[in-house]
């Protein structure tokens, strides 16, 4: 009985089905372009066996300390960054990759790509956290209310969108601001704990997105959120 609370312990998290949630939207976005040839195919299932991994092992790591213990070396970051290159370098390394990612990516309407990010609404769990006393200011400002207030944009430009049709130069601009939202919380992360830009050593500290569960935000789920703008410029640019 004890194993299977400590199964449930790892799985129960709202973070890890918000992941999963996206690996399998994205997933449905690839796998569109079937016509790509089964070379793409099968790069795409590479990609999600080893983005699904990918989590595993950043669960892992985060149980055991390793994200925070390393907080110096901007561990957080670099997860960010892993699944970025790992995920352009697989698709865009070949012909196939390319020419397939592209067709999926015309296959996809402007409001799905847009509806994804109504996802990001559950940053209103850190806002929560703050409330609670377990998240600085800081991070309130640069990173929790900005992502909930674009994932409010989502919801609005959702709804016009049944209507009107959305233009590409704004939904191009709305997605680099969309990009452009993750860094004052992938910045502010290092504020309070042992870091080249450290500035405050007051509490509550940011040691919380060095942790499991919401260490899986930085290292996961944001990413994929990056990778889903990234996936709708390609089509609009």
């Amino acid at each position: 009985m004890r194993n299977i609370e400590i199964y449930y312990e790892q799985i129960r998290p709202l973070i890890i089905w918000l992941g999963l949630l996206e690996l399998a939207w994205t997933g449905s976005w690839l796998l569109g372009a079937l016509s790509g040839g089964t070379g793409y195919i099968a790069i795409t299932v590479v990609w999600m066996i080893s983005t699904f991994a990918w989590m595993v092992a950043a669960i892992s790591m985060a149980k055991k300390g390793i994200y925070l213990k390393f907080s110096s070396h901007f561990s957080n970051l670099l997860g960010f960054l892993f699944v970025i290159s790992y995920s352009v370098v697989l698709f865009a390394s070949t012909d196939v990759g390319r020419s397939g990612l592209l067709l999926a990516a015309s296959q996809a309407s402007d409001s799905e790509m847009v509806a994804f990010h109504t996802l990001r609404l559950l940053a209103i769990g850190t806002i929560i956290k703050y409330r609670q006393g377990q998240l600085p200011l800081h991070f309130l400002i640069l990173g929790s209310v900005p992502d909930f207030l674009f994932a409010l944009s989502a919801v609005v430009i959702v709804v016009i969108g049944t209507n009107v049709s959305l233009d590409s130069d704004f939904l191009i601009l709305w997605h680099c601001i969309g990009i452009g939202v993750f860094f004052g919380a992938g910045i502010s992360m290092f504020f309070s704990v042992p870091s080249p830009i450290r500035i405050s050593h007051n509490k509550p500290d940011s040691r919380l997105t060095f942790e499991f569960p919401m260490v899986l935000a930085p290292n996961f789920t944001v990413p994929l959120f990056a990778l889903a703008h990234m996936f709708a410029l390609a089509k609009l640019a």
